[in-house]
């Protein structure tokens, strides 16, 4: 039977599932085929520099849902303590709650790295910014804030490793309520 006509945003969107399930490094383009209903030549109209770019339109749909649903959480006015809440309450939803792997680490180990460590590395530095602009808007100083904002994705993004090394999402949902407590928490004179 035909695959079914699909957008680009429809064929992404299935490749980032597959990247997740399988890693970059794993995903073979029968698996990626298997699991967007193309044949590889279809892949291939889609994307003519093959998995290089069927990863970057994968990361292009994280980019937009980034900027729809997450960025915004801290964008505005308003108590800096929910907004942090908020912003990570829909980080734990993009990762749905500690299930679906990290995918910093999936695209930026290996092969990948070359492609997409940039586009992470921009990604990662516009978080810390943007975590560290509300933190000063809480009162903390902007140096302790850049830390802190940091220290709060390396714990979204270790807890995510380990949750997966365990088999067992708790450790992640308890380090994304703990989170914005350690973030906001009285500086030290």
């Amino acid at each position: 039977m035909p695959a079914p006509s699909l957008t680009r945003e429809e064929v992404a969107q299935r490749l980032l599932a597959e990247f997740r399930r399988s890693g970059y490094e794993g995903a073979s383009l029968s698996s990626l085929s298997a699991a967007t209903g193309l044949g590889k030549s279809s892949l291939y109209h889609y994307f003519p520099n093959g998995k290089v770019d069927m990863g970057l339109a994968a990361m292009e749909v994280v980019g937009a849902w980034m900027q729809e649903k997450v960025i915004p959480q801290l964008q505005g006015g308003g108590d800096p303590e929910k907004r942090i809440k908020r912003y990570f309450a829909a980080l734990s939803e993009f990762y749905a709650k500690g299930t679906l792997p990290c995918l910093t680490d999936l695209f930026t180990i290996g092969e990948a790295a070359g492609y997409f460590q940039q586009q992470f590395r921009q990604r990662i530095g516009q978080g810390i910014k943007l975590i560290a602009a509300v933190l000063e808007e809480a009162g903390i100083a902007p140096a302790e804030a850049a830390r802190r904002a940091e220290d709060g994705l390396v714990m979204l993004h270790g807890a995510l490793v380990v949750a997966r090394a365990q088999g067992n999402t708790a450790v992640f949902v308890r380090t994304i309520k703990a989170i914005p407590e350690m973030l906001l928490a009285p500086q030290d004179d």
